[in-house]
């Protein structure tokens, strides 16, 4: 339980954050819908390794690509996504 609350803050941290959105990086539009894409089909089948694994490759590459988030932030959600653990799935 305590690994989907830390996904769902991730989520809503990432997504909420969707006006600062416009970035000068080209690739934050696509990371972006990347990101959503791979948060939507993780959480409708959270026993999926291929879909946690996908799930942590496009939110680490979210937050390289769209730095719309503080330093705290970043580090935080980093902290999350490393200490998912999809070989237990």
């Amino acid at each position: 339980m305590k690994k989907v609350l830390s996904l769902l803050s991730i989520t809503v941290l990432m997504t909420s954050c969707g006006s600062k959105l416009v970035d000068p990086l080209a690739g934050c539009e696509k990371s972006a819908e990347k990101f959503t894409a791979a948060t939507t089909a993780f959480f409708t089948d959270f026993t999926s390794k291929s879909k946690c694994e996908a799930f942590k490759s496009a939110a680490s590459n979210y937050l390289k690509d769209c730095p719309s988030l503080t330093v705290a932030e970043v580090k935080e959600a980093n902290d999350a996504i490393k200490d998912l653990n999809c070989n237990s799935l």
